[in-house]
């Protein structure tokens, strides 16, 4: 008897599975469309709109309310408490690293900031998670490891600066580093013989764990903001580290005050693009001397000449 085998699904096909009441509309969407799909938008009272490669594709299929809150409890396979967290920060991570993020009122138990829930949801937006290996190697390769100490990788959102990341993370463990994965929001799921993760962590504790307790020669993290004090402990320690930060330019990440703190320990930013050319190299830079006006400087190191950088196309997180 012979056993059909079964085409792996793709991203898109995983994604739409969590979104059972519309999987046939959209899968029934042209191949070019599934293909470049980033984010599947449903806002209660109007149309699913499929968003790809810089455009929009609606979906004949009203969102109600009603559907919103059925697609919450599937996302939390029925078990609401048991993503109390996410529930609160306003996304849940699903199985294949897809991200649910959501609208709603926020609910606070009266202290600052302190968000407990969110209820009445509005509307929900599903970004696809996809992986494109080598996509870090012209960053990989015009950065020497075994020096490497500190790189920002940063960009608008989607411009798949988590995929490049997790990339970089293979391509640190394929060449022998030990590499700790902070994984916050369980999102970077990348795995290699020399890569230790710690799944769920607050990025704070994450770093200062990694620190006493795995021994890494590079930690990863995704989207930094406030960390500078454990960057530095890190670092003097003689642990090197590669992070993410949303940011459009060299300029806005030198004027973000979230990021006062990580710069000052930051040796390399690299710039990744976005729309045509999401997830390519825009920009290197390299930290310079102080200015005269005691500033941080960074100095391009990019060339054009030879220059094959390898984008991403699509997709992206």
């Amino acid at each position: 008897m012979i056993t059909a085998i079964k085409k792996p699904r793709n991203e898109y096909e995983q994604a739409v599975d969590f979104l059972p009441k519309y999987k046939d509309k959209l899968l029934g969407l042209p191949p070019q469309i599934k293909q470049t799909a980033r984010e599947i938008r449903l806002r209660a009272g109007q149309a699913i709109a499929v968003e790809y490669g810089g455009k929009r594709q609606l979906i004949n299929a009203i969102v109600t309310p009603e559907d919103l809150n059925n697609l919450i409890e599937l996302f939390c396979d029925y078990s609401l408490h048991s993503y109390a967290r996410q529930l609160s920060q306003g996304f849940i991570t699903l199985a294949g690293r897809h991200r649910a993020g959501f609208c709603g009122t926020a609910v606070s138990d009266g202290g600052e900031n302190n968000i407990t829930a969110i209820r009445g949801i509005t509307s929900i937006n599903l970004r696809i998670a996809r992986e494109f290996p080598g996509c870090s190697d012209e960053l990989f390769n015009r950065l020497n490891p075994a020096d490497l100490k500190s790189l920002l990788i940063i960009g608008k959102p989607l411009s798949a600066k988590t995929t490049v990341l997790r990339d970089f993370a293979r391509n640190l463990s394929e060449n022998g580093f030990k590499t700790a994965v902070i994984d916050e929001r369980s999102e970077i799921c990348v795995k290699g013989a020399n890569i230790d993760t710690l799944d769920g962590f607050p990025k704070k504790q994450g770093f200062i764990t990694a620190l006493r307790a795995l021994s890494p020669d590079y930690i990863i993290c995704d989207e930094v903001a406030g960390d500078g004090k454990e960057i530095a402990q890190c670092l003097n320690s003689g642990v090197s580290v590669i992070m993410t930060a949303h940011c459009g330019s060299l300029e806005e990440a030198l004027r973000s005050c979230a990021l006062s703190g990580v710069i000052r320990q930051v040796n390399y930013i690299a710039l990744l693009g976005t729309g045509i050319n999401i997830g390519k190299l825009q920009g290197l830079f390299e930290k310079g001397k102080k200015d005269l006006k005691n500033e941080i400087g960074f100095s391009s190191i990019l060339s054009a000449r030879g220059y094959g950088n390898r984008f991403i196309p699509f997709g992206g997180a």
